[in-house]
């Protein structure tokens, strides 16, 4: 076994915050009782098995300490700790050093705590007060030396504020910082919170130019991580690929399998058809899996890596698949 299989669980959409740019539908959150989500857990093995690969799973939610089943979950991980590696996606308001110290037990890959911006930004997204909380909660992760990541969501009203982000994290020890674009999944007024063309060349400026500062700072134990569609642009590294559909896949709270959180393209439900009948028969992951370059890319030299860009950026502005990526700069 050589390759990873990723798979985003969200155990529900129970959440302890109302964020102003949530992905999270609005309606009553389903809690399924515990033997279905060990239920999806077992598919989740048997496509593993079936591939020969070895599995991540990227917790989440809504926020997933709020799901009661969380730490039966991990236990569950931990038994197939040789098979399946795991991380928490958090929003960090709810990690106290309690609760760090638990999750330390597991021994997990990563935690992800979410920030948007400087305190007045990200309260204004994220509710008044997270900005300090979210630091009580990775000063308890760092506590217990898990690696944490902070990541934040550039959207038309934060996307300048990164370097406040990187301050952040390096006050508070976080190991490293990703970003990546926001994507619309709703109203017109959702959509209005993307970057378009000439934001997003900004945006990943701003982001370069922080990366480029880290390095030339002693002692500084804070990292960058520039590996998202079109980041390349600025930093001449490898072109990124989505994954989505091909070792990426993302279930819902119901039981959906969808390629990814930010392409909501349902392709079956695990309680009427098996995960790993669904991964090789579905026609819409057979399609993404094929790595189709849009047909303003073809001429591109990066064409064989990127495909087109942020896939469900694309999908979510364009409904379909056959366009480059609104931030690309490449001509």
């Amino acid at each position: 076994m050589v390759k990873r299989f990723v798979l985003q669980w969200h155990l529900s959409e129970t959440c302890n915050l109302k964020c102003l740019h949530c992905y999270q539908e609005k309606h009553k959150p389903i809690q399924l009782p515990y033997d279905k989500l060990v239920k999806i857990y077992k598919q989740y093995k048997e496509l593993l098995k079936s591939l020969k690969m070895k599995g991540h799973i990227n917790i989440t939610g809504g926020e997933p300490l709020c799901n009661p089943y969380f730490f039966k979950i991990l236990d569950l991980i931990k038994e197939d700790h040789d098979l399946i590696t795991f991380s928490v996606l958090t929003n960090g308001t709810l990690i106290t050093k309690e609760i760090a110290k638990k999750i330390k037990s597991y021994d997990p890959y990563y935690v992800q705590v979410s920030l948007e911006g400087g305190r007045k930004t990200n309260d204004y997204i994220r509710g008044k007060g997270t900005y300090k909380k979210i630091a009580e909660g990775i000063k308890n992760l760092r506590k217990q030396d898990i690696f944490t990541s902070l990541s934040f969501t550039a959207t038309k009203l934060n996307y300048q504020e990164f370097p406040k982000v990187v301050k952040y994290a390096r006050r508070y020890g976080v190991n490293n910082v990703w970003s990546d674009r926001y994507i619309p999944l709703g109203d017109s007024e959702d959509k209005d919170l993307a970057l378009n063309l000439e934001q997003t060349r900004e945006y990943l400026a701003i982001m370069n130019k922080e990366r480029n500062k880290l390095k030339n700072i002693k002692n500084n134990h804070t990292t960058i991580s520039m590996y998202r569609a079109l980041q390349f642009q600025m930093t001449n590294d490898f072109a990124y690929g989505c994954t989505a559909g091909d070792t990426l896949l993302t279930v819902m709270e119901n039981g959906d399998l969808v390629p990814c959180r930010r392409m909501p393209i349902v392709v079956g439900n695990l309680f009427d058809k098996n995960m790993l009948d669904l991964y090789k028969n579905n026609k819409i992951l057979k399609e993404l899996r094929k790595k189709k370059i849009p047909d303003d890319c073809l001429d591109c030299e990066h064409a064989e890596m990127c495909h087109g860009g942020l896939k469900c950026l694309t999908y979510a502005l364009y409904k379909g698949l056959n366009h480059k990526d609104i931030g690309c700069d490449i001509h």
